[in-house]
């Protein structure tokens, strides 16, 4: 009778060290995969930070200082420039490019628009997982302004989220704040 209470409490006890194993193996797996998203948030944030800052620098090239920004408010960013962002070469016509975020979101944020004379542009599909996008805006001596006429730097602060790897599990939010500069009338002074 011994030896069978023996075995029964060796299955039981086997049996419980090979769920733990089991368990163990599965949250191994879900912070592998958690890892990786968010290795791919990072990378995409970078990708953002930077395609925005580029667009930004353009502000105002061929334009008066003064001039160069048509609104600046904490949701959007309007400017001229004679940069043509679609053509990537200097134009002898003005454009007016903005940035915003679209009203409508998908099921892959909302997105970011990037338009050139009202026209979205095209090469910037990438540029999703974002659920807040504001601006602020900063004279040559860094203070703070609401003024379109005197900005010469925007910081920008977005915030990303992804779908977790897992049903059940949450999602991975993150936010960045990074400065870019109106290089044409930053450089210019006033």
């Amino acid at each position: 009778m011994g030896v069978i209470l023996d075995i029964i409490g060796a299955f039981v006890i086997g049996g419980m060290l090979l769920l733990m194993v089991i368990s163990f193996q599965f949250q191994m797996q879900e912070a592998a995969d958690r890892a990786l998203y968010t290795q791919q948030m990072v990378d995409h944030m970078d990708q953002c930070a930077t395609k925005l800052n580029s667009v930004v620098a353009l502000a105002g090239v061929g334009f008066d200082p003064e001039d160069a920004i048509v609104h600046a408010t904490p949701d959007s960013l309007v400017f001229w420039t004679y940069w043509d962002y679609q053509q990537n070469q200097l134009g002898v016509t003005p454009v007016k490019l903005s940035i915003k975020l679209s009203n409508a979101p998908d099921p892959h944020g909302i997105a970011v628009l990037l338009a050139q004379d009202g026209v979205p542009l095209n090469d910037l599909g990438y540029l999703f997982w974002i659920d807040e996008l504001k601006f602020r805006y900063y004279t040559k001596n860094d203070a703070l302004t609401t003024s379109a006429s005197s900005a010469r730097s925007a910081e920008i602060r977005m915030g990303f989220y992804h779908d977790p790897p897992r049903a059940g599990s949450q999602s991975i939010r993150t936010k960045l704040q990074f400065k870019c500069y109106f290089m044409n009338a930053y450089m210019r002074g006033a």
